[in-house]
């Protein structure tokens, strides 16, 4: 049943037109992509572009997105453009690799990220909750940024659960270096583009690049570190250590291991805290919505048992949760580059063309949704998902490259947020006015203030 709800999510005001392909690169536009994008996109299959010497096709058709991401997958590869932007953090890690290379980490990595291995880390997801609804208990001003909690909770998670809790990678100063590498990261980069790097001197690459190299010297240490540990704790970073020695040399187990860390680190901490955050936002606005959550929170927390038990009784948590991927993705734009000539949607595509399937778009399209802009948990009822198309839905990615570490994410941001609503509601700050932004993962612009109140 469809909710009633007396908000309308936030999202930036859409363009009558598409603006000259220049002014990607001013101003606002050059640090917020969602900026862009005219209403034609949110109503089209298909969508057209030239970028200096690029070619762009935006495909919104279900069809088509799995044509790209599963059926024809080996046709498409990450773009050359995108490999040029990320190697210098990520190297060759899982994110960037093609053909063999990538098969063959995923197929080494697999093991670190089965259903059993993720339950048993689940008990850090509740345990870092509990301490941050324990902090806010002991509060006297019944305010928070969500924005910043999520970060700080999630960023705690996967300190605990990939390093055993390595202070140099954890602190405060490694999260605001993360934050400054993303942000040069997903600037939109005119020496990227044009092949002349000495265009990329604003202040936020500056600031990311400063960032980039403190978390390589610190992971690079890390790992040489643990290499050397005759009993090393059993955490992620252990096991994926443990999985490249099988077929590698000690050095390049260690660089696929820094690789593979500095995506796991950077973005598997950011993605999941912007689900969390956009859902709290969410509910903050939807009291009946919240109610309904914060109920089967408390019932499935209060029948006891271990974390992957108590994640099983969240079917409307994970709703929630599912909803706020949808309107605010956490993975908000997907690349490939054509390796040979195709068709989409009836339309030539040639070799070394981009395809772009950005989530921002195919969530919110008007041909998908019944109120593509609303916000209804109602859309991930089972009824509901057996009627979804297969790629309607994407929040991280399909087919062979689907983020292998969306289980992980989804019990961890179930579990989070069922901690925190069966402990506090959450409403409003009036002040404040939410609009969402983008750079490698999508987050509200300056925060989500809230105001909390403990619950009886």
């Amino acid at each position: 049943m469809n909710q009633t709800l007396d908000f309308r999510p936030a999202y930036p005001p859409r363009l009558e037109r598409p603006l000259p392909v220049w002014r990607q690169f001013v101003g606002e536009m050059r640090r917020n992509p969602l900026l862009n994008w005219p209403q034609a996109a949110f109503e089209e299959p298909y969508w057209f572009r030239r970028i200096a010497t690029l070619r762009y096709h935006l495909v919104n058709d279900p069809d088509a997105i799995g044509h790209v991401l599963l059926t024809n997958a080996g046709g498409y590869a990450k773009p050359r453009i995108v490999k040029r932007l990320f190697r210098s953090m990520i190297g060759e890690g899982l994110f960037l690799a093609d053909g063999e290379s990538w098969k063959d980490q995923r197929r080494l990595m697999a093991p670190v990220f089965t259903p059993g291995a993720v339950a048993e880390f689940a008990p850090i997801f509740l345990d870092v909750a509990g301490r941050s609804a324990d902090r806010w208990a002991q509060q006297s001003e019944g305010r928070i940024d969500a924005s910043a909690e999520a970060v700080r909770a999630t960023f705690d998670v996967i300190g605990q659960a990939l390093f055993s809790g390595e202070t140099a990678l954890t602190s405060d100063e490694a999260s605001a270096h993360i934050h400054a590498a993303l942000a040069g990261l997903a600037e939109y980069r005119p020496g990227v583009l044009f092949g002349a790097p000495w265009l990329d001197r604003s202040p936020t690459a500056r600031r990311g690049q400063a960032g980039q190299k403190y978390l390589l010297a610190r992971l690079t240490e890390f790992i040489r570190t643990r290499q050397a540990d005759p009993d090393p704790p059993a955490d992620f970073m252990s096991r994926i250590i443990e999985a490249f020695a099988k077929t590698r040399s000690p050095e390049q187990a260690a660089k696929l291991t820094l690789d593979n860390a500095v995506t796991f680190l950077v973005a598997g901490h950011e993605t999941t805290a912007n689900a969390i955050t956009w859902s709290l936002y969410l509910l903050s606005r939807a009291p009946t919505v919240q109610e309904r959550a914060a109920t089967e929170a408390m019932t499935a927390l209060a029948a006891g048992g271990g974390a992957s038990e108590i994640a099983a009784r969240l079917p409307y948590v994970r709703m929630v949760l599912e909803e706020a991927m949808r309107l605010y993705p956490p993975v908000h734009r997907i690349e490939r580059e054509a390796l040979a000539d195709d068709v989409i949607c009836g339309h030539r595509v040639r070799k070394g063309d981009m395809v772009s399937i950005w989530p921002w778009v195919v969530h919110r399209h008007t041909a998908l949704w019944r109120d593509p802009d609303g916000f209804d948990p109602e859309n991930f009822s089972p009824e509901a998902k057996a009627g979804h198309h297969r790629f309607q839905y994407i929040p991280f990615g399909a087919g062979p490259r689907v983020c292998i570490g969306a289980q992980f994410a989804m019990i961890e941001g179930a579990l989070i947020l069922a901690s925190w609503l069966a402990r506090f509601r959450f409403s409003p700050d009036r002040d404040h006015q939410v609009f969402p932004t983008a750079d490698v993962s999508l987050r509200p612009q300056g925060g989500l203030p809230l105001q909390v109140a403990l619950r009886d």
